[in-house]
């Protein structure tokens, strides 16, 4: 099994708006972007007791996406960024495809996850 370890950055290189909202020492491990409209919608979106698992299944997701990405993730190094037990992140993350939130592919060693499913209900949800 892979042990991973947690990356260190130098917060204080980060961009001044990123270090005006939360302390240095928050921004160790680097930060992720969260729309504002999910931020908005989230109480309804994530009613149920695992919602806190889920929510965290898609920042751990959003994290990893870069531009000409050579390979995708595991399961394994997700639920690591995640801060879940394996078992409690493949949970989360079929809770997440049982709602439509997520369609997901690929194994357990190249994990493929689409977040269009949000998306899309995020830009059809009325206010």
């Amino acid at each position: 099994m892979t042990e991973f370890r947690r990356q260190k950055i130098d917060a204080s290189k980060l961009p001044p708006r990123v270090l005006e909202k939360w302390p240095q020492s928050v921004l160790a491990e680097g930060f992720v972007p969260f729309p504002k409209t999910l931020l908005r919608r989230m109480h309804r979106l994530f009613p149920d007791s695992d919602s806190m698992k889920q929510l965290a299944v898609l920042l751990a997701i959003a994290d990893f996406r870069r531009p000409n990405l050579s390979r995708s993730p595991s399961v394994d190094f997700l639920a690591f960024v995640a801060g879940l037990e394996k078992p409690d992140f493949q949970r989360a993350l079929d809770q997440l495809a049982e709602k439509g939130y997520v369609r997901v592919s690929g194994d357990a060693e190249g994990l493929e996850v689409s977040m269009d499913g949000l998306a899309g209900l995020l830009d059809r949800e009325e206010e």
